[in-house]
């Protein structure tokens, strides 16, 4: 699994390797939203509208209460809370981390679900953060640019209920880490959550010896299956298949 060091991958050489065969692929832009949806028709005007809805609820209630964009650490429930925002509370709970460590995962979920209706086949990826709803095996690239690894394909089962795949790192990348692992990947129930947790678990890898506990973490607070690549060594657990 050796790879071109010299080599910068971008987000479009991930696109274009992610990019399924079988369904109609479009992308979205609205402020910091970069989104990519496959899905087996052209829904693009359906898929916009949820994104103008998953991000109000987001700024209505960042506007609303300020701590919800700052804050590390889980806020309170809110029974009233509109979905993406309950879903955000809810993965942050869960996962002991600050409501926005969930949100491109939580948004990507909004829209799939939102899409389901019409598209039982769909896969949203909102900056490298995944909602997938598929009766068939999906092949993944997860990136670790500055290693041996490289760009490696995971095969994930067959998900129609969804499920939430997302990644983290804290050598690349722009989200808030306080981990040194090169990348973090994790398969969860919900995008919400997946994202919550790739955070989580990203947040305490420093080096090889603490990939163990780090899986063991992820697998304690729900994780399906998880991969992570630190300190030159990979470690994964799951029901997932490292195929290159």
């Amino acid at each position: 699994m050796g790879a071109n060091l010299a080599y910068e991958w971008t987000a479009a050489d991930y696109r274009r390797l992610a990019r399924p065969n079988d369904l109609v692929t479009f992308e979205l832009r609205v402020k910091q939203t970069d989104m990519r949806v496959s899905a087996e028709a052209d829904l693009r005007a359906e898929a916009l509208a949820l994104v103008l809805e998953a991000r109000a609820q987001v700024e209505r209630r960042i506007a609303r209460c300020p701590e919800f964009l700052r804050s590390l650490v889980p806020l309170d429930d809110d029974r009233s809370a509109p979905a993406v925002i309950a879903a955000m509370l809810d993965a942050a709970r869960r996962a002991n981390v600050g409501p926005m460590a969930a949100v491109a995962g939580a948004i990507a979920e909004f829209v799939g679900r939102g899409l389901g209706t019409k598209s039982p086949e769909v896969i949203v990826e909102n900056g490298g953060d995944l909602y997938l709803s598929s009766r068939h095996r999906r092949e993944l690239t997860l990136l670790a640019e500055n290693t041996a690894f490289g760009g490696i394909r995971i095969t994930v089962p067959p998900a129609p209920e969804g499920a939430g795949i997302a990644t983290s790192a804290g050598t690349l990348g722009h989200s808030l880490s306080f981990g040194n692992a090169d990348a973090v990947m994790v398969v969860a129930e919900s995008g919400a959550l997946a994202d919550a947790l790739a955070t989580a678990i990203g947040n305490i890898v420093q080096r090889e010896a603490d990939l163990a506990p780090a899986l063991a973490r992820a697998r304690s607070m729900g994780a399906r299956a998880a991969v992570i690549v630190a300190d030159g060594h990979l470690a994964a657990f799951g029901d997932i298949e490292l195929t290159g």
